[in-house]
This record gives structure tokens, sequence and C-alpha cells, in this order.
């Protein structure tokens, strides 16, 4: 074959074309053998898949030979185009598409020995645990199974070589992935009630980093690095932040080159990054930052101590320069502390919200602020002078939650500390404060309000509440302007907005109240045969029982009220209720048709113990004509019940006397109709009243 190729590279001119033809013919004959001789082997190895592997050697260097010589000849036969391409081209052209055609079966037959070679080697390669080789081997098969250009997809044994292939390669993967998980395995066992994780790395085997860089070549790491690194994060790095417990080292065992710039744990950080910088900050360092101005000061070998363990990260290859999230996180330095304050404190202040309101204490009046006369200074002549009563700037003496102390006392620290901050941090700090006043007016009553539906006691000291904070930020921030720094005092800050807000909110509870407590009263008159007094020749027994139980509740009120509410809103809140019921009793009387004998005179009786009782839930009982507006009505109504027609005519006094004053003329002519049968005298003392 070799003085075939030397002949013809000495030929010259229309030998040359000549010889050209002859050996192209021959090394066609030639390959159509080689052809022959490849598909026999390739029939018997997978085809039926046997073990006959004893001529593949002759093959490949038959095949290498045939591959030299046609490049030889294709450059020979191009310089001879160019010769004579006038004279010769169909000629050459011909000779060329053959050459052609020979090269692609040569190249198909040659791809068919590559992959025979591969899955050999892939065997062999297996049982010497060269897993690195298996690995480029497959890769290699890969490379040339899955080439879309080539013509070996059309061949009928490519589907059978295809499937060795995919044997080759799962088997391949399985025994890697399982040696791997022996050398790195995990281990889980309860300790004192606890459940410990640990990675265990066997350091007696030396072949971690040849099974992980061939898991790399096959494309199958990154599905183990994604478990691996879940596994890590939630059963190592996570304990580590989150709680006291033993570390270990990973660098030391598993910092293993993959690719030339590629590492185990530079391959693993995208997998990890995400979750561990969010709980290195979230979870750990948000809850170093300071929570003053003193430990903002020593604040400094924190962050130190941060920066260098991102420093290690960076060493070790975990983080590049553009992922420093450690060193942007504590850049903001400032920021994050009146952050953490701010958190902190709105935190603080809903805990104290949410406490019983029931836990109260007495508050007293404090000492007034003594009030000078001034005297306009520009006119002499001009003396004007302002007195306002002592009371004035006084919170009367009541019962006030704990809880609402304990905000007072919050809202003050925090300006204190606004005091000694920077005029940033101050701004902050004081719409910190607002915004606790304004939590209290939006969360006590709704984190209450079962309680507040239902509980007296708890209603008043609500309200309370709300009307001592209320007080106290008329003069809050006056307290502390001049403290301020003079940029902060030409800011305007107030809070005198949150005063009319919280005087709402207390005011507006307290009276859904009253009307709670009013509407039971209302019910128990309903209930009772106060509506049915025409009805009956004498009073029902149930009708001195509702009467008794409305008083009852006026005096449970009055138990659990007296000693809460500031005497003045005790005194109206209690009169408004009591006006209530009586005017709903004089209601019920006086629009009744008849009213027997016997119902009138009881109802006299049952009247009177109203006004032997009720006058007793006052602190000064001969004063409740100033907080019942009814009260003098229901005397008056008491008297006609028991009068005569002449009594009453006398009372009338020609619109001028007691019952005329109290009722008018249409009532009063009402009451006489239901209490008198219908006489000449009747209709006489009716003609009077008008």
């Amino acid at each position: 074959m070799t003085s075939f190729v030397a002949d013809v590279l000495a030929t010259a001119g229309k030998l040359e074309k000549l010889n050209l033809h002859k050996n192209i013919s021959e090394i066609q004959k030639e390959i159509t053998r080689l052809e022959c001789e490849v598909k026999h082997f390739m029939d018997e190895n997978y085809t039926e898949f046997s073990a006959k592997l004893t001529r593949d050697v002759h093959l490949v260097k038959k095949t290498e030979q045939l591959l030299e010589e046609i490049n030889i000849l294709h450059d020979r036969i191009n310089s001879q185009i160019k010769i004579e391409l006038s004279g010769s081209t169909k000629e050459l052209k011909s000779l060329s598409q053959s050459l052609k055609e020979s090269t692609i079966s040569l190249q198909l037959s040659q791809q068919l020995i590559c992959l025979h070679e591969c899955i050999k080697s892939v065997k062999q390669t297996r049982k010497l645990r060269q897993y690195i080789k298996t690995a480029r081997t497959l890769q290699e098969m890969r490379s040339v199974l899955n080439n879309p250009h080539d013509l070996l997809q059309d061949l009928e044994i490519y589907v059978a070589i295809k499937d060795e292939y995919c044997n080759l390669y799962q088997s391949c993967l399985t025994e890697v992935v399982k040696l791997l998980h022996d050398r790195i395995c995990w281990n889980s066992s309860v300790r004192d009630d606890k459940t410990v994780h640990s990675v265990t790395i066997k350091t007696e085997y030396d072949d971690v980093q040849e099974l992980i860089q061939a898991l790399h070549l096959i494309d199958n790491l990154e599905s183990d690095l994604r478990t691996f690194s879940a596994v890590l994060i939630d059963n190592i790095i996570s304990p580590i932040i989150h709680e006291h417990c033993s570390v270990h080292f990973l660098h030391q065992h598993l910092n293993l080159p993959i690719t030339d710039d590629k590492t185990f744990l530079k391959k693993m950080q995208p997998h990890l990054l995400e979750r561990l910088s969010h709980m290195l900050t979230t979870d750990c360092i948000s809850h170093t930052i300071p929570t003053s101005n003193a430990d903002l000061k020593n604040f400094k070998p924190v962050v130190e101590a941060i920066n260098e363990f991102q420093d290690y990260l960076m060493e070790i290859g975990f983080l590049s320069e553009d992922q420093l999230f450690l060193s942007e996180y504590t850049n903001n330095i400032d920021k994050l502390f009146i952050d953490r304050i701010c958190q902190d404190l709105l935190v603080k202040a809903r805990n104290i919200m949410k406490k019983d309101l029931h836990d109260s204490v007495r508050y007293e009046p404090q000492e007034p602020p003594k009030l000078t006369n001034k005297v306009f200074e520009n006119d002499h002549k001009l003396n004007i002078e302002k007195k306002l009563n002592d009371m004035t700037f006084q919170l009367p003496r009541c019962q006030i939650s704990k809880s609402a102390q304990e905000t007072l006392e919050l809202a003050r620290t925090i300006l204190d500390e606004a005091r000694d901050s920077s005029d940033a941090c101050a701004v902050r700090l004081f719409y910190t404060c607002r915004n606790v006043f304004e939590m209290y007016a939006g969360l006590v009553p709704e984190h209450h309000r079962k309680f507040l539906e239902t509980i007296p006691q708890q209603v008043a000291l609500f309200h309370n509440n709300c009307m001592y904070l209320a007080h106290h930020l008329l003069t809050l921030i006056h307290e502390y302007r001049d403290k301020f720094s003079r940029n902060l005092q030409r800011l305007n800050l107030s809070l005198a907005d949150q005063v009319v807000v919280l005087r709402n909110v207390g005011s507006q509870c307290f009276l859904e109240h009253m009307k709670f407590q009013r509407n039971i009263i209302f019910d128990i008159i309903k209930d009772s045969d106060f509506s049915c007094l025409d009805q009956r020749p004498q009073l029902d027994s149930n009708t001195e029982r509702a009467l008794r139980q409305c008083i009852r509740q006026l005096e449970l009120l009055k138990t659990v009220w007296v000693d809460v509410l500031p005497i003045n809103v005790y005194c109206k809140t209690l009169g408004c209720i009591t006006n209530s019921m009586i005017d709903d009793l004089v209601t019920k009387v006086v629009t009744v048709e008849d009213i027997p004998v016997h119902v009138a005179s009881e109802l006299v009786t049952l009247f009177n113990m109203v006004v032997k009782r009720t006058p007793q839930i006052f602190p000064d009982p001969s004063k409740i004509q100033e907080h019942v507006r009814k009260w003098g009505k229901f005397l008056t109504l008491i008297k006609v019940l028991g009068a005569s027609l002449k009594e009453i005519e006398i009372m009338w006094g020609n619109g001028k006397g007691p019952l005329a004053h109290e009722f008018t003329a249409l009532q009063v002519k009402q009451l006489i109709r239901a209490l008198f049968q219908n006489t000449e005298r009747r209709s006489n003392v009716l003609a009077t009243i008008r």
C-alpha cells in the first residue's frame, strides 16, 4: 500500500490523471472490503453482543492507513484541478466526488470502530476503578453518538450502540454515586432528647476527588450538589447559626479541585449562597446590631470579626469579589442601628399593649403648673391678666392600667434616646414615638375587643388610659423641644394631633359600652309587664322583679366604676344610663290608655322603691337631679298616679304649676283619661288643661 501511494505522488500530467483514477478505484475496493469487515465485526459484537474482540486492532490500523492515503490523494486532486482546470474539469470533479463518497464511508467505519474502542475502554477502566478515564470515555461516546451532522444515526446498528452506551452510563453513574455516598455520609442520633446531625468523611479512602470529578465529567454533579447543599444547610449550617453546637470543618476535607478553576466548595456555592446570606444577615448578624448609642460605639470589633469571616470565605474560594454581602450589610450600620432600635421599640410597645387592662394603679393628680399673671410689656397702660383655673392642666384622680403607664414611660425613653442621637436618627425615633401612640389607638381596642364589649371595668380603664395618654401628649413634646438640636426644632415636631385621636378612641369605646348597658336595662323593662299595664287588673310579680333587676344593674355599675372613673365622668355616665331608664318607665306609663286603680297604686309603691334606692348610686344622693334630667318628671309622675282629679288640677295650675313644668298638656290629658273613668268631673278638668 505504501508503494502505491509513492507511485501516485510521482505521477504528473495525463499519467497523473490515469493513476489517480486507478488509485481511487483501488482505494474504493479497499474501503468496500473494510466496510464488510467492520459490518461483520459490528454485527457480531452489537447485534448479538458476543465478546469477539480479536480483530479490532487490525481494523483500526487498516482504517488509519486508508485515511492517510485518502488525504494524500485529496491534496493531489486539488493540485491537479488547478493545473488542468480548463481541460479536465468534469473528469476531475467526478474523481473528487468518488473520493468524497469513499471518505464518508471510511469516516462511518472509523466512528464505529471508535465507539467499539470506547466501550471496551469503559469496561476496562471501571474494573481498575479509574472513574475519571471512564467518565471522559463516556463523554467521547456521547459526542460521537449525538453529532447532528453525522450520518451515523442512519445506520441500523446505531440504536443498538446507543442502548449499550446508555447502559454503561447508568451503571457507571450508579456505582460512582454509591461509592461517594459511602465516603461522605450523614448521621442522625438522639442525645438527651435532642436530635444530633453530623456528616462523616471517611479519610481512609483517597478516591473522593476521583469520584467527584467523574460526576462532574458526566454532568451529574449538580444534582448531587443540590441535594448535598440542602441537607448541609438544614442540618449543619442552620444549627451553627441558630444554636450552640460543635462545628464540622468541611473545607478541610471537601475543598477538592473539580476543574482547573473550580473547586467542590465553589461548585456548591450557587446552591448555598442565597439561603446562607439570608440566614447570616437576618437570623444572626441582625441580632447583634446595637440597640443604644453606647452599644454602637462598641460595635466595631463585631464588624471586624464579620469582615474576617468574609475574607476567609473569599480565601477558600466560596465567595467572589462581587458577592461580598456581609460587608455590604455592615457598611450601612447606622441605618441598621436605627432600624433595629425602632423595630425593637415597636415590638416592646406591642407587648406592653397586650398586657391585661385590669392590672391597674391609682393615678393621683400632679401638682398643677404655676401660672403667673402676665402684663403686656410694650404698653404699661394696658394691663390684661390671663387667669386660668388651678385644675386646667390637671387630670382628675382615677385608675389607669399599668400598661398605659408603661407606654408613656416608653415614649419618654424614645425621646431621651432621640435627644442624644444624630439628627437623622432623632427624626426616626420621634416618628417611632408617634407610631407608639398610633399603635395604642389601633391595637388595644382590637386586641382586647372581647373584654371591652362585655366587662364594664375594662372599658372604664381603657377610657381613662386614652385620656391619661392624651393629657400628657399635650405637653410631652414641649418638655423635650429645647433638648433637641436646632435642626430638629425647625421641623416643628408635634404630637398634638394624637391627642384628638386618643380621646376619640377612648370616648367612642366608652360610649358604645354605655349603649350596651342601657340596652340591657331596656330589655329587662321590655320583658316585664310594663308593656301591658292596661291588660291586667293588677301588676304581676314579674314587674317588681324586673324593676329590682334594673336597680341592681345600676348598683353593679357603681361597684365597678365608682373608684375607677374620675368622679365627674362617673356621675355623668351613671346619670345618663339612669336617665334613660327613668325616661323609658315614664314613657311606658304615659302612653297607656287605661290604668286600673290597683295597678296605679302598685306603680306608686314600685316607683317609690326606685326613688329610695337609685340616688344611692351617686356620691351625693341629694344631687341626683343634677345628673338625672328626668328625675323631676319621674317624681311628678308618682304624685299623679296617687292623686285625685282635684290634686291634678291644682298641680297643673293653669299651665304654670309643677305638673305643667314636667309634662305637656297632651300627656296630662292622656294620664287623666287612663287613671279616671269618664265622668263630668273628668271632662271639666280635661277642659281646663290646654
